[in-house]
């Protein structure tokens, strides 16, 4: 490297580090310190955790286990954050070789960016969560509740999504949650919730500590070895949802706590990115008055999604739920919109007869905290205009605000007439029922049933639209989780693990997201806890 590429490095690096180029989120600079700095403390420990969620309590898990003392911010009043309103699940594959195969198509295929050597330490890691879960809780009984989203990739047949099970919580991330906690209060670590970090304190170009409000008033925490940034996405934060994700707008599943704070810490400090294109996001609906959206799993037959002019778009059927939002993400560049967010879900009686359109069982924000719960026989929704109502397909259409509804009565007919006459959509492929050989991607709620026509009055559609569950991107970290700067060089004594810059690209596959937070928490937490204390 030539001596002005260094000088021009160690500028970057200067002006990057103590303040990003400011735009309309307002990012804040991190607070500077000296070493003769008479600065007043408030608090101290060796490790503070940012973030009490999957990956802030495996980060003080471990360093708590290594022999430092450890202390975790949480801005809200509980902790939990994604993994809370999650299923709980994470992958404990059958086979290293074959579970690296698999993920390493999803990156390539879908050209995302990806560390090999971090993919690596996933693979072997992921072996062990099942042990590392019962070390933590003996109760504990692991169950199978699913397979691979993408069963055409090689090496899917090894993947299988494990839950938690015999251990307290009503649903599946409570009870993940649950264990975490637990070993928490088991190791005496103060957990200071409603306590938001705000901004990052440097000495030089090492991370020295945070400034915190507790009780609404700002204190400083001394960080005598590193801070682990653990706190969660950006999807509930609009402008960087503007800035980052291409096909706004969306709605989110997890918590309302998701607003980027840590990604705009890590970037005061110079912090790399990546991913910061990619979600996990399924279709759901928006209910008035519900912060949060809910997700819809189809369980029925008779019914298919159409865009804005009234046309289908997708196989239905085929499509893996965390990737949904990938299928209506396309922007029309002549009428300068985007035709299928929001697109509409077109069903007739027989899909609402007899049960909820979205189970009061499922995870999400809006079910386990908000409360809300979805009428038995659909009748609130009906009455509330969230599930449209119309006697013909026709005038469903003109509900709907299709600009021709014939269009829309169309594709109808020619969904009723493929499956009467021929026995297949021949548009996309749907099958009326699923592959025999493929195994459940959700064990107890995909259907054998596919498809059938819709036929029988009165007609229904919902308005969908992609609701996610997190984001991926943030600050790019290296095997250790240390956080990297643009140069690939680690920014000292910091680490970030979870949802904020996590391992995945543009397509995902589900119940990663809660191992990869258990990994890297836990790889975070230790590396950290092994550093000589700044003094």
């Amino acid at each position: 490297m030539s001596r002005n590429q260094v000088s021009s490095r160690r500028t970057f690096l200067k002006t990057a580090s103590a303040a990003v180029i400011a735009g309309p989120v307002g990012l804040a600079t991190a607070k500077e310190i000296s070493k003769n700095d008479e600065i007043k403390w408030d608090r101290e420990a060796d490790v503070v955790v940012l973030g009490y969620g999957n990956a802030g309590s495996n980060a003080a898990i471990a360093a708590a286990d290594a022999g430092s003392s450890v202390i975790i911010l949480e801005k809200m009043p509980e902790g939990g954050g994604s993994v809370c309103v999650s299923s709980g699940g994470f992958v404990v594959p059958t086979n290293k070789d074959d579970y690296y195969a698999f993920q390493k198509a999803l990156y390539e295929l879908s050209r995302s960016e990806w560390d090999p050597e971090i993919l690596r330490v996933f693979c072997e890691e992921s072996l062990k969560l099942g042990d590392y879960v019962k070390s933590l809780d003996p109760q504990v009984i692991l169950a199978i509740y699913g397979h691979a989203g993408y069963q055409n990739l090689p090496g899917a047949d090894c993947v299988n999504k494990i839950s938690p099970r015999n251990v307290p919580g009503k649903k599946g991330g409570e009870r993940l949650f649950g264990i975490f906690q637990r070993a928490v209060e088991k190791r005496n670590i103060p957990v200071l919730l409603n306590t938001p970090a705000q901004q990052l304190i440097r000495c030089g170009n090492e991370v020295a500590g945070v400034v915190a409000l507790e009780n609404g008033k700002p204190i400083n925490v001394k960080a005598r070895k590193a801070v682990v940034i653990a706190t969660g996405g950006f999807q509930c934060n609009p402008e960087l949802m503007k800035r980052y994700v291409f096909g706004n707008p969306m709605g989110y599943l997890g918590g309302p706590s998701h607003t980027g704070d840590g990604l705009l810490m890590a970037q005061s400090m110079g912090a790399d990115l990546w991913h910061m294109n990619s979600v996990s996001a399924p279709l759901g609906i928006q209910v008035p008055g519900v912060k949060a959206g809910l997700a819809l799993i189809t369980r029925r037959p008779a019914f298919i999604w159409v865009d804005q002019d009234g046309k289908r778009f997708v196989n239905e059927k085929k499509l893996d739920y965390h990737c949904s939002w990938m299928a209506v993400n396309q922007f029309d560049a002549i009428k300068h919109r985007y035709p299928r967010i929001p697109c509409y879900m077109i069903m007739d009686k027989t899909y609402l007869e007899g049960a909820p359109l979205i189970s009061s069982g499922g995870s999400g924000y809006a079910i386990n905290k908000e409360g809300y719960i979805w009428s038995k026989d659909n009748k609130k929704e009906i009455e509330s205009g969230v599930i449209i109502e119309a006697p013909t397909i026709e005038e469903l259409g003109k509900k709907l605000g299709i600009p021709n509804p014939a269009t829309l009565v169309d594709t109808v007919n020619r969904w009723n007439d493929d499956l009467k006459t021929k026995g297949i959509d021949t548009e996309y492929g749907r099958t009326p029922t699923a592959d025999p050989n493929q195994k459940a991607v959700f064990v107890g709620r995909d259907v054998k049933a596919w498809s059938a026509p819709i036929e029988e009055g009165p007609f229904y559609a919902v308005k969908l639209i992609p609701v996610m569950y997190h984001t991926m991107g943030g600050p790019r970290r290296s095997v250790k989780a240390e956080c990297l700067n643009p140069y690939g060089e680690k920014i000292p004594r910091l680490y970030v693990a979870g949802e904020l810059g996590s391992t995945w690209g543009l397509t995902y596959q589900g119940a990663c997201a809660n191992a990869d937070a258990m990994i890297f928490g836990r790889i975070a937490g230790k590396e950290a806890a092994a550093l000589t204390p700044w003094s």
